[in-house]
């Protein structure tokens, strides 16, 4: 049984979802995460955090504790790991650099992939001579750095025997998403879905905004659903959509990624997809306000892509990939 130290963000608990294809897969797996929640240790360092904000205007005091709980508790973690095969870390920039120096003592070779645009996390350029291989999400940032490499996201195949299995579809589109720029286009879309008839699941990561409450297609969520609670959701779900950040990478989302490895249609703004393996016109639709075309797209039944090509961006093969493992599949990001 291969071992392997996972260092990744907190965010949507993802870790869950790695944590099940790694032992899906067999790995023994040892993890290290950001605790999200701050919570003062002691009344002096509540009171000096009041004194600074109120007197001295200085809003940083508390940010800098959570960094120093959070490297005691990952130094003290770190002790009891056993000497491992492999470390992966997921967005290094929010890992104090004194504990990504400590997993690389516990492991014998070491990998980080940065899942979103470099110029996001400027402090990661200090940190990519850390590990033996640094993979990027998107492929333009590949100038900056000729050791950086880049690699698509992926599915997570394990779930396919379990979440995906004889579900029922309830919703013709699905989507969620955080309250941003992109809300316009979000609307401009599923109007048009909505006035087709389609039954839409479209949640927005904020509270409820008075502006857009005649939409009542929007859900507004306080608290986001955890990864793992956003794949049942795509599960009960025809189509998806994909809404490009246009201004902060080129990159392809884990929803084109879901809707590939779960045989659900896509409907995007990013044209790049275009030129991936997997793009089939029947089962993605490049939206581009060409709503003459949509209709003939929601018609057409799903077409199966090719076993080969799918599984080549599943978690299993992405894995190995990343890892360097026998009997991977290259991916390549055109």
């Amino acid at each position: 049984m291969k071992k392997i130290i996972l260092a990744i963000t907190p965010d949507m608990g993802f870790y869950e979802c790695f944590n099940d294809n790694l032992k899906y897969l067999d790995f023994e797996l040892f993890l290290i995460t950001v605790n999200p929640e701050f919570k003062y240790k002691n009344l002096k360092d509540r009171l000096i955090n009041f004194y600074k904000k109120k007197f001295l205007n200085d809003r940083t005091y508390k940010s800098l504790l959570h960094k120093k709980y959070n490297l005691i508790e990952h130094t003290q973690k770190l002790k009891e790991a056993v000497q491992s095969d492999y470390s992966l870390t997921i967005r290094a920039d929010i890992f104090d650099e004194k504990i990504l120096k400590l997993i690389s003592q516990k492991s014998n070779k070491n990998y980080s992939y940065q899942w979103d645009g470099l110029a996001r996390f400027p402090s990661i350029y200090n940190l990519i001579h850390l590990f033996t291989k640094f993979y990027i999400f998107d492929k333009n940032d590949a100038g900056l750095n000729n050791s950086l490499i880049p690699v698509t996201n992926f599915y997570f195949d394990c779930y396919n025997e379990t979440i995906f299995i004889d579900k029922e579809p309830e919703f013709d589109v699905y989507f969620i998403g955080s309250y941003d720029n992109r809300i316009s286009k979000l609307i401009e879309i599923c109007e048009v879905l909505h006035n087709k008839g389609l039954k839409l699941n479209i949640m927005i990561c904020n509270p409820p905004i008075e502006k857009y409450e005649h939409y009542k297609y929007l859900k507004f969520i306080k608290k986001p659903l955890s990864y793992r609670e956003n794949l049942e959701m795509v599960a009960k779900s025809k189509m998806l959509i994909d809404l490009h950040h246009e201004n902060l990478h080129q990159g392809l989302s884990f929803r084109t990624f879901e809707s590939l490895g779960y045989n659900k249609k896509l409907i995007t703004t990013n044209s790049i997809i275009e030129k991936y393996d997997f793009y089939n016109s029947s089962n993605i639709f490049i939206y581009n306000s060409n709503e003459a075309e949509l209709d003939n797209f929601i018609e057409k039944p799903y077409t199966e892509i090719d076993k080969t090509i799918k599984e080549k961006y599943s978690f299993s093969n992405w894995i190995k990939f990343i890892l360097n493992i026998d009997n991977h599949r290259v991916i390549e990001v055109p």
